[in-house]
């Protein structure tokens, strides 16, 4: 397929799916639950696009419930929002602890009279080495030193890749289907249209190298609350999807396969560097406010910027050129 013929239904493609995937189900949310009435929990608080989301419904008056690991960096947002917030709680909590999540939506409850009109999930973690790379796969041919011996043959840290998965997915998928279950309740039975909006990525439509293990995890979220939506929109409960592009946080600098930072200083390693380009990233403010505007029209899906729209639909075109897009964005040309 010639370029001119791709750019063509690029040009008349993009229009149609950004209508369909940001087309709200009726009329604005504002309408049925006033700004000073909702009642929102954020889940991963502390920073990033979280803690936008933060001061975002902080502004409207809403009443919110921060959740994060790091009770400090929450108590700090508390002291910042307390004098808009209708009001403002902070919990501490680990999301991939059943307990703890048991407890989170317990407290939450509480602090929140015991209703819920919003739940954001916002907490996720990332891989950014190669697959081969994490789990000590060399592609450089070895000398046999024995005709029965092919250990040479096997991966030299294969646990640590699985171990990688395991953990990333524990994060990125299982405790954002363990938080739906938890709070799904209360979202149908205390909400006059409660919404689960999930913070997900573009790696959850569009692999990208060096990203495998972390594309998995979105892509896996991306299935399940797709399908989730569809099964709780009869209750009246919104699922909305958010897949925003590069966004300026220190998301990179705490991937959990790169070496920790003590580790570097106190030994001969030469820090990693990572794959990818952040230029054209969106702030983590501009993303938040994409967020709740998706949250407020309960969009099934928000995709930010809009240019990757386009990316969808080159997806269905033309994926080699998707493909190539993605190998030259990561340096694997």
């Amino acid at each position: 397929m010639s370029m001119a013929a791709i750019a063509l239904g690029v040009a008349i493609a993009t229009p149609l799916l950004i209508k369909t995937f940001t087309g709200s189900k009726g009329p604005a949310r504002t309408t049925t639950i006033p700004h000073a009435d909702e009642r929102v929990v954020i889940i991963g608080a502390s920073s990033g696009i979280g803690s936008e989301l933060a001061r975002i419904y902080a502004n409207r008056h809403a009443h919110v419930v921060l959740v994060a690991r790091r009770m400090e960096l929450l108590q700090q947002l508390v002291q910042e929002l307390s004098s808009t917030a209708s009001s403002i709680h902070a919990i501490q909590g680990d999301v991939t602890l059943p307990e703890d999540v048991r407890s989170i939506t317990l407290e939450s409850l509480k602090a929140l009279n015991g209703k819920v009109d919003t739940l954001i999930i916002c907490a996720g973690i990332i891989s950014v080495l190669p697959f081969a790379e994490l789990a000590g796969i060399d592609s450089a041919k070895t000398a046999i030193t024995s005709e029965s011996d092919y250990t040479h043959l096997l991966p030299t840290d294969a646990d640590k890749a699985l171990e990688t998965s395991i953990r990333i997915m524990n994060v990125n998928y299982h405790a954002p289907l363990n938080l739906a279950s938890h709070f799904l309740p209360a979202l149908t039975q205390t909400s006059t249209a409660g919404n689960i909006i999930v913070v997900s990525s573009m790696a959850g439509k569009v692999g990208a190298p060096t990203r495998s293990i972390y594309c998995a995890s979105k892509h896996a979220a991306q299935g399940f609350f797709d399908a989730l939506g569809m099964e709780v929109e009869r209750t009246g409960v919104h699922v909305g999807i958010v897949s925003p592009g590069t966004v300026a946080t220190d998301l990179r600098q705490s991937a959990v396969d790169l070496p920790k930072a003590e580790a570097i200083s106190t030994s001969s390693a030469v820090p990693v560097k990572v794959a990818g380009t952040k230029k054209g990233a969106m702030t983590a403010k501009a993303c938040a406010e994409g967020i709740v505007r998706g949250s407020d029209l309960r969009q099934h899906e928000v995709i930010m910027p809009w240019f990757y729209h386009a990316s969808l639909v080159l997806q269905i075109v033309s994926p080699s050129l998707v493909r190539w897009l993605a190998k030259k964005k990561y340096g694997y040309l």
